[in-house]
């Protein structure tokens, strides 16, 4: 990034924790801030404090500490549109005030599902198709007198999907052309954002019911994670991650929503998901996960932590003699400012690999 890293991220130095924001993710980023704040004075950075990004008025805080230095590097824990998306960054480089997380070009790149898709596409990597409104539309593709799993032209059911949410935002499930037709004359806007070609907020994906993974990614510095008590030669055996020059994988966390499938609420509610980590999977599935998340990472361009969100299709090779299932893993998006809360994916994982919260922060704090 443009702006100018410190010379050393001391235990004196003035961390300003940056959360709330001013997208549908609010609450998750005062979670997140709260616990990235508590676990950087734990660790001795006693020079913690946190500002509550929601108004202009807020902008101009930061713009005061940075005159009167009182501000060496702002933790970023702004999820959402304006804090994950760039905005935010672009304002501490004008700034010159140093920063967590991936810079400008990344942090829009990931944050616009479209953007991230066709990136990650051009370099050989599986994202689904996007879905054509006309098409769903043209009642001659809804045979319904044929079973679904026998009819390739029934394209139901769909997910509808916000271009630049996260956290699950404004993420539907439509079961079929009935159910999608009734949601267009409800909501007449979402016909005119399905057809724009520029500044689209909506899009559409076929609905897979697959197995839900994610993995995380962070710096590896041997160095570093050796200050921190961390082993590296302990992380090197660890099957269940992937240590790859400068970038570690941490270890695959399986989603199981008991609803529908994984919203905002069963991401955010105790009690809604059952997660399995690390993941069991089918052999070489674990690897090829691992690796499709590093490669999505670097070709993002993305830096500090990220995580990366993928559902694997499982289907059944009927026409074969030994019926070989076949396990196919799509790549949902990147999320450059993984929620830190009590229940979110990164710190589990981290955990999982045998890395503490405090190390955890300290190593993202590092990383810039």
């Amino acid at each position: 990034m443009l702006s100018t890293k410190p010379n050393i991220i001391s235990k004196t130095s003035k961390i300003l924790v940056i959360d709330e924001g001013f997208s549908a993710e609010k609450e998750v980023a005062l979670r997140s801030g709260r616990n990235v704040a508590n676990s950087l004075v734990s660790a001795g950075y006693k020079n913690t404090d946190t500002l509550h990004l929601s108004s202009k008025e807020d902008l101009k805080k930061i713009i005061e500490l940075k005159v009167i230095n009182q501000i060496d590097l702002a933790v970023l824990m702004t999820h959402g549109r304006f804090g994950e998306d760039g905005c935010i960054q672009g304002f501490l480089e004008l700034l010159e005030i140093p920063y967590t997380g991936s810079n400008v070009k990344a942090s829009a790149n990931c944050m616009n599902k479209l953007t991230t898709k066709a990136l990650l596409k051009a370099n050989n990597l599986d994202v689904f198709p996007n879905l054509n409104l006309e098409d769903l539309l043209n009642e001659n593709d809804q045979k319904k007198t044929v079973p679904a799993e026998q009819n390739k032209n029934n394209k139901f059911p769909i997910i509808l999907k916000a271009t630049a949410e996260g956290s699950s935002v404004g993420v539907e499930k439509i079961n079929s052309l009935t159910e999608f037709k009734k949601k267009l004359a409800s909501e007449p806007n979402i016909k005119d954002e399905l057809k724009a070609t520029t500044h689209i907020k909506t899009f559409i994906e076929p609905y897979t019911q697959g197995i839900e993974v994610t993995t995380s990614i962070l710096p590896y510095d041997e160095e570093l994670y050796k200050q921190l008590n961390l082993n590296p030669e302990e992380l090197k055996k660890n099957p269940n991650l992937l240590i790859d020059s400068d970038l570690i994988s941490l270890p695959i966390l399986k989603l199981t929503p008991k609803k529908e499938f994984y919203d905002y609420e069963a991401k955010y509610t105790a009690g809604l998901t059952e997660f399995e980590l690390p993941a069991m999977l089918p052999e070489g599935l674990t690897g090829k996960i691992h690796r499709a998340a590093l490669k999505a990472y670097r070709a993002l361009e993305c830096s500090g932590f990220a995580r990366v969100d993928f559902i694997i299709e499982v289907k059944n090779d009927s026409e074969t003699a030994a019926h070989d299932t076949k396990y196919n893993p799509y790549i949902l998006e990147l999320n450059t400012l993984p929620g830190m809360t009590d229940t979110s994916d990164l710190p589990a994982q981290a955990k999982s690999a045998g890395i503490d919260s405090q190390s955890l922060i300290q190593i993202l704090i590092n990383s810039i």
